[in-house]
């Protein structure tokens, strides 16, 4: 036999509540509605029901504008704090070890050129982890984020954060078809000093350190265009804007449908590198443990269809 739940425990929806939190920070039922991805008389009617329960206004309806009564401007910070504790304690036990929520912070071009379309895979064999991939530039911090996993490009050096060597970058010069057709010979390095180069912004130092591995002077990039991801390079040099240095992996889909082209073989391994990371001992967790063995895998199926990345 179950044992009632006491008064002071019977508590108003949650629906209820989450509807007016929003409607009080934002002072509008319709913006609280955009929100929380409802109409904007569901919020009105959602507020109206917590008000009949709480037997008080909690807002003054000022023709199309919301003021908080002294019970509902009281009522609100206690509303926030609960909300917070409930969004906090989710977290948590999404992050347990075991099934649920896996968190991965990984860069743009490298979420969307190689992540996304290998995550089915691991999907089919362990059902009861669920990915949340988020992307940035940036190595986050394991301690005060909600991050279990992340892939970052680097010397693998960072601190509090434990760091597996994940691939090798090879970087080669790609060009569009009709560039190759119409544009000036490009058949060695040296034939880069007449087209235009595209950038990676925060490669900034990568065709300088190419020239210098081909024994060239520093090229002139005062009028070389610059992109903030590689997606965007990539899909500037299949549109002809000019030539552009590109990991080899990065670049694979584009270079089989022929969108893009190697004008000639020679390729340079940079000395950084991607690694997968975590923080320090986070690995034995066994959701941790299991991406971590997929991804290594995938990269080990990938270098195995394309040697020369290895």
């Amino acid at each position: 036999m179950s044992t009632p739940v006491p008064n002071e425990r019977r508590l108003p929806s949650l629906n209820a509540v989450r509807s007016f939190d929003a409607a009080a920070r934002h002072l509008s039922f319709t913006r609280a509605a955009r929100e929380l991805c409802v109409t904007q008389g569901a919020v009105s009617r959602m507020v109206q029901a917590l008000e009949s329960e709480l037997g008080v206004a909690l807002f003054l309806r000022l023709g199309r504008h919301l003021e908080l009564t002294p019970a509902g401007a009281a009522y609100h910070p206690h509303i926030m704090d609960a909300l917070d504790r409930i969004a906090t304690a989710t977290r948590s036990i999404k992050h347990m070890d075991g099934g649920g929520v896996l968190s991965m912070s990984v860069l743009p071009t490298f979420a969307m050129r190689w992540l996304v379309q290998r995550l089915p895979r691991f999907q089919q064999r362990h059902p009861d982890i669920l990915i949340d991939i988020t992307t940035n530039e940036r190595l986050v911090n394991f301690s005060t984020e909600p991050i279990d996993i992340g892939i970052r490009y680097g010397l693998g050096q960072w601190p509090n954060t434990e760091a597996t060597l994940f691939m090798h970058e090879d970087v080669a010069v790609f060009c569009s078809p009709t560039l190759l057709q119409r544009g000036a010979p490009l058949r060695a390095p040296e034939d880069l000093a007449a087209h235009r180069l595209l950038q990676h912004s925060t490669r900034a130092g990568a065709w300088g350190r190419y020239f210098a591995a081909c024994g060239l002077a520093p090229p002139d990039l005062s009028q070389s265009p610059a992109f903030e991801h590689f997606f965007m390079v990539i899909e500037a040099t299949a549109a002809g804007m000019g030539v552009a240095l590109l990991p080899q992996f990065l670049a694979a889909d584009e270079l089989a449908s022929g969108r893009l082209v190697r004008p000639y073989e020679r390729t340079l391994r940079n000395e950084q590198a991607y690694y997968i990371v975590h923080a320090p001992g986070a690995g034995r967790t066994r959701k941790i443990r299991l991406v971590k063995e997929w991804l290594l895998k995938e990269a080990n199926l990938m270098l195995a269809k394309n040697p020369s990345e290895a």
